[in-house]
């Protein structure tokens, strides 16, 4: 079981950070910093290693990875030789410099525990509809050397894809000679429980501060709401997004700092902008509409800047000029984004999911769709926002917050119209996507809430007052006072932890494990469907292709028994001759146009796997109906309804 593969995880851990914190390192970031930033860099090395590895004909894997960090490394510490010494050291307390090493490996390990949880077995893989196309691109992406978004289109005919997700699966895949589901499953716990959590803590810690109780809710916080990451790996399935949305935050704290509205000590220099740069190459190409949220974040953010330089500078026009020329930029590229960096049309159907109240209430409790309360999250991210009405510090994270509700009461509640495909197409109107974003926003809001509750209030100040006066007085107390605190304390996470996790997140983590499982009736690929997968090597060739109805799973022969579908994911490009046969293999007997087909298509094989399709309905094409009294065909494996056919009316194969 998933003991087997904890050495893998461990593993791709290590390979996944590494690449990133050689970077950050070389930029002169250190600590929980250094560490922190790693997954946005890092996942800005791979996509660029996978990206140039095409052009100088090396098969992509660890190598070319390693080669990209080092040269980026260097040129990184080369850039930042003038930083004065370094901008992030902080030296604390231990209990302090310990805390959000702490709290990440607390959130590591309850997130690992749901996903695990969802996936049921390191063998499992999601039974959803783009699940094809996913677990195919990396097992292309092995057999071809190449995990380039430029290239890896071809697999199903289309141009250019963005690839992030898929050539950091294929790293782990080829680096640790993974099949593919576990690869897969193994990369989707180190995206969920490494890079997420990191990320968060990051960016809390780059608005709010380094206050531990902030730093601990974040990482509390992170773990403890349903819309992700378990959302991304039941809904879709959106491996990408799982990817883009685990890194956002990373490339949220970089624009913070750069704009300015982070605390003092967070370096804004020119290493800053590079670590942005890489970061955001890496973000577009795990999935552009994610980089579409990190710019609606980054607008409260230049608003705030502008206002801060308007008041400095004092409406004087001689110098306002440049910022006021400057901000009118960023202005127009926002509105050209927002314009050109949508999906088409004809992709962007989804509709309503709720009423406009209904979609309110959910935003502002931070459970889309259907979920319920957020116990813990939701009381104290609210704090947060009341918090940020009465600080202006705060005041741009609460503008975040109006515009993402915004954004998500109108994809879920308003009828399908223009407005709502202005706002909304970007994320493909799509409210399981807009939901998915929701958490960046609630877990700051927490480290908010929860600095307020501490610094602003008083009462924590009150109670350890409280706490020091009634010790007094004992010559013992005072020595059992740090351990009786931290035993305190130790349960008052341990709570929190529990009551995060009741709610949307069981909620969450019971429906999407339910996506996993192989069973006889699975609407992907069954347990029959997968032991004849598992047995094609006896009786198809290496080199065959095989016919069959995607939406059925069908098209798994390829990432699950190592034999090539025509159709590799359920949208792909049907040739004429591929047409031909799904048409008239019925009358392969007699017409001869069919065998042409079949020679050209090199199909001689045909896999049926019944009417049951993914999404319902019936895409089962014409000649691949009565397979059993075709006189032209031959049955050579099946359990229960699955079967593999041999074409014996065209000859050899």
């Amino acid at each position: 079981m998933w003991w087997s593969v904890l050495p893998q995880v461990v593993g791709a851990a290590f390979l996944l950070v590494l690449p990133g914190l050689l970077v950050s390192l070389g930029l002169r970031y250190r600590g929980f910093d250094a560490l922190a930033l790693s997954p946005a860099l890092s996942v800005g090395v791979i996509v660029i290693a996978s990206t140039l590895s095409p052009f100088v004909n090396v098969r992509f894997n660890v190598l070319p990875v390693a080669v990209v960090a080092v040269v980026l490394a260097a040129v990184a510490w080369f850039a930042s030789r003038s930083r004065r010494g370094n901008a992030t050291v902080f030296k604390p307390g231990t209990w302090v410099r310990i805390v959000p090493f702490a709290a990440a490996a607390l959130a590591l390990i309850v997130i690992s525990a749901r996903v695990i949880q969802t996936i049921g077995d390191p063998e499992h893989f999601s039974q959803t509809y783009d699940a094809v196309f996913h677990l195919n691109s990396v097992k292309y992406a092995l057999d071809t050397g190449n995990a380039s978004s430029l290239t890896i289109g071809n697999m199903t005919g289309g141009g250019f894809y963005p690839a992030g997700w898929n050539a950091v699966a294929t790293l782990v895949a080829t680096t640790f000679g993974l099949d593919v589901p576990v690869a897969v499953n193994v990369t989707s716990i180190v995206i969920a429980a490494v890079f997420w959590p990191l990320s968060c803590l990051l960016l809390a810690r780059w608005v709010v501060g380094r206050s531990p109780a902030a730093t601990i809710s974040a990482g509390i916080a992170c773990a403890s709401l349903g819309a992700f990451p378990l959302l991304m790996m039941d809904f879709g399935v959106l491996y990408p997004n799982l990817l883009s949305i685990s890194v956002l935050p990373g490339s949220i704290a970089l624009a913070a700092a750069i704009t300015r509205v982070s605390p003092g000590w967070v370096p804004r220099d020119l290493p800053s902008w590079l670590a942005l740069a890489l970061s955001l190459s890496g973000l577009v190409v795990a999935h552009p509409t994610t980089f579409m949220a990190w710019l609606t974040w980054t607008a409260p953010m230049t608003a705030v800047l502008a206002w801060k330089i308007i008041k400095q500078r004092r409406m004087n026009a001689q110098r306002l000029a440049k910022p006021l020329a400057a901000f009118i930029a960023y202005g127009l590229v926002f509105l050209a984004l927002w314009i050109v960096l949508r999906p088409p049309s004809d992709a962007s159907f989804w509709g309503p999911y709720h009423t406009v109240p209904q979609s309110l209430g959910e935003a502002i409790v931070f459970s889309p769709l259907d979920s319920p309360p957020a116990w813990l999250v939701a009381p104290v991210a609210l704090v947060g926002v009341w918090a940020c009405v009465k600080s202006f510090r705060y005041r741009w994270v609460g503008g975040v917050f109006l515009i993402f509700t915004v954004l998500f009461v109108v994809v879920s509640g308003f009828p399908i119209s223009r407005l709502r495909n202005l706002l909304t197409g970007v994320w493909y109107n799509d409210s399981f996507r807009i939901a998915a974003l929701l958490p960046v926003v609630a877990v700051v809001l927490a480290a908010v809430g929860v600095e307020w509750i501490c610094h602003k209030s008083g009462f924590f100040g009150k109670v350890r007052k409280s706490f020091a006066s009634r010790s007094a007085g004992s010559a013992v107390r005072p020595a059992l006072r740090l351990p009786v605190r931290a035993a305190a304390l130790v349960v008052i996470v341990a709570a929190a932890v529990y009551l995060g996790q009741l709610g949307a997140v069981d909620k969450e983590a019971e429906q999407a494990s339910s996506k996993y499982a192989i069973a006889a009736g699975s609407p992907l690929v069954s347990s029959d469907e997968l032991a004849v997968f598992k047995r094609l090597h006896n009786d198809v060739p290496q080199d065959a292709v095989l016919i069959g109805n995607p939406y059925t799973g069908a098209s798994l022969s390829y990432a699950l028994g190592d034999r090539k579908s025509a159709q590799l994911h359920i949208l792909s490009y049907v040739s004429p001759g591929l047409q031909e046969i799904y048409d008239h293999l019925g009358a392969v007997s007699q017409d001869p146009a069919v065998c042409k087909a079949v020679k050209s298509e090199h199909a001689y094989y045909v896999l049926d796997f019944g009417l049951l399709e993914v999404h319902g309905g019936n895409h089962t094409p014409a000649g691949l109906m009565h397979l059993d009294q075709n006189p032209g065909v031959k049955l050579i494996d099946s359990q229960g309804s699955a079967k593999v056919y041999q074409i014996t009316a065209c000859g050899a194969g």
